[in-house]
């Protein structure tokens, strides 16, 4: 299993729980471009994926590890019950959804589920599909916009993304004209409202 979770102390809690049942973590990242990387490297049989990463969310890296390897079975902790999130993790290919409030022995049973090829969400959160706001943009928008309201500049994004500075400044030009925003405050409004951000979390890490 790889874990991916931008808390340290979260991701030895984690991998301390997953030992007493014999659960081994090969691997651990703390945001979603370490995580693909981790997870193409080393195709392990599950990712166990926190939503809210820096520098590309869950959602997304659950996106990219189903082209880079369509074996592993993503199973998302996270503390959100929206259903929107839940919609999204099912259109991404996810296999499972827990919350972090739960007990630790649901984690362990929603893995066991998962490894024996049951997909496995919480009932409270099935029912109607429930979208959150983001069609208008690509894949790449959706990256540059999180990256955006985590206060990355246009070059550190260029960085990150290994694109030229130029073509990062067009998926800002883009986002901005597709989504009628003017202003980074505004950029960072809707990243939050899409859900490729949270604001308290932002809030949290500043």
């Amino acid at each position: 299993m790889v874990l991916g979770d931008d808390h340290n102390l979260v991701r030895q809690g984690i991998r301390a729980l997953l030992a007493l049942s014999h659960i081994c973590v090969v691997a651990e990242a703390k945001d979603g471009r370490e995580l693909v990387k981790q997870v193409k490297e080393l195709a392990p049989e599950i990712a166990l994926v926190d939503i809210s990463l820096p520098l590309l969310n869950g959602i997304e890296a659950a996106r990219k590890m189903r082209r880079v390897a369509p074996g592993t079975r993503v199973i998302f902790l996270t503390m959100y019950q929206d259903k929107g999130y839940v919609t999204q993790a099912r259109e991404v290919g996810a296999w499972g959804y827990v919350l972090k409030e739960e007990a630790p022995e649901q984690l362990i049973t929603t893995i066991e589920a998962v490894a024996s090829g049951r997909h496995c969400f919480p009932s409270e959160l099935a029912g109607e599909t429930v979208r959150i706001e983001g069609e208008k943009l690509g894949p790449c928008e959706r990256e540059v916009l999180q990256l955006i309201a985590e206060g990355k500049r246009n070059k550190d994004i260029a960085g990150i993304m290994t694109r030229s500075l130029h073509t990062v400044r067009n998926h800002r030009a883009h986002i901005m004209r597709k989504l009628g925003v003017h202003t980074a405050a505004g950029l960072v409004q809707a990243a939050n409202e899409m859900g490729l951000v949270r604001l308290e979390a932002l809030r949290d890490k500043s």
